[in-house]
């Protein structure tokens, strides 16, 4: 049943199974609409991907997403109950080939219809975005406030407490045994007064400096402090930065400090599964994309997604706050932050930058 404008009134969506060919930059960004929004009165199910790389950035992230993955287009054609194929490498002889070999009742889009859906879909995702941020927001204003009191009821009488043990053992004549006792108290103290500091840390303004950065020698050049790191901690750390990135408006500070905290990470992790570290860096249309890639056996405990929220680690004896300041790092970037299980048995974390070249647009 159809109402007046052609719309179903059924409440019951129609399942569109639809296959990529063509895994990379724009599948990446079709999987990830996909992946966030959901069509009112149909459900799209990519349910296959093909391209030769196995390196290609959009065959990786349909891997995350347990989405079949193949080497040619041959396999890909021959699901049953195929809906649509999405072309998107552009080329004519692959959109003659996959005319040759489908089922005739299977419709194919190709690259330019699949731009345009990109525009019509990416209105949508936007919007989604902006309601991220607003929710990360209102989780970091409601540490804040957890932080406030912390600092004012709790910090000051630690200092004081704190600042009078020390002072108690600098006397001579206090007994061993006493000072070793005040030296534990001390030293618990201490901690805490450091995970104080460390929750003012994150949601104290990160107050960004903004300046038009060119992004291959700022990239090459991380990559050597970070591969000089790998091999000191025994590590194998491999990067692989795009030549023709642009100089764009990013704080150089701040997203460095970003992305060495998740590579620590990867290296802490790596020491006990001796796996290889990767960081990939490219351009996926109007974004910055940044990958860094482990294979240190994954987060398990918790959800990927839960691991970005503050005070949440998979490690004893962790706060679990590093995270949450690098979202907030990529947030203040007009930025998005995923981390997921990939493939290959470990971590991917994508950080995700939208192109700007002045101070203004950052500013907005």
């Amino acid at each position: 049943m159809a109402s007046d404008n052609g719309i179903p009134t059924t409440t019951k969506r129609r399942v569109l199974r639809a296959v990529i060919v063509g895994g990379g930059k724009g599948c990446y960004e079709l999987l990830k609409l996909f992946h966030s929004y959901r069509p009112s009165h149909m459900n799209v199910s990519v349910i296959g991907v093909a391209d030769p790389s196995c390196d290609a950035i959009g065959r990786l992230y349909a891997e995350h997403l347990n989405i079949s993955t193949f080497d040619d287009l041959t396999t890909l054609l021959q699901f049953p109950d195929l809906d649509l194929v999405i072309e998107l490498t552009g080329k004519d002889t692959v959109l003659d080939q996959i005319f040759s070999n489908k089922a005739a009742k299977t419709k194919v889009l190709d690259h330019l219809g699949a731009l345009f859906l990109w525009e019509i879909i990416g209105i949508q995702e936007e919007k989604l975005q902006l309601e991220q941020r607003v929710a990360a927001l209102d989780t970091m204003t409601a540490v804040g406030e957890m932080a406030y009191r912390l600092t004012h009821e709790i910090r000051n009488p630690l200092m004081i407490a704190g600042g009078t043990i020390r002072r108690t053992m600098t006397r001579v004549d206090l007994p061993h045994k006493v000072r070793k006792h005040l030296k534990r108290v001390a030293g618990h103290i201490q901690e805490m007064e450091i995970m104080l500091s460390d929750i003012c840390d994150v949601v104290r303004p990160l107050n960004p400096k903004f300046s038009l950065v060119e992004l291959v020698p700022f990239f090459l050049d991380f990559c050597r402090g970070a591969g000089l790191e790998a091999r000191f901690v025994n590590s194998t750390f491999s990067c692989d930065v795009e030549e023709e990135l642009p100089a764009i408006v990013i704080d150089p500070s701040l997203l460095r400090q970003a992305m060495w905290h998740i590579l620590e990470n990867c290296f802490d992790a790596d020491t006990e599964n001796d796996a290889t570290i990767r960081l990939r860096v490219l351009l996926c249309y109007d974004c910055l994309l940044i990958q860094i890639e482990d294979g240190s056996g994954g987060i398990s405990g918790i959800s990927t997604q839960l691991a970005l929220d503050p005070f949440v680690s998979t490690k004893s004896g962790r706060m679990g706050l590093g995270l949450s300041i690098c979202r907030q790092i990529i947030l203040d970037h007009k930025g998005c932050m995923e981390i997921w299980n990939n493939a290959r048995g470990g971590v991917t974390v994508t950080l995700s930058i939208p192109i700007s070249f002045g101070h203004d647009q950052q500013k907005e």
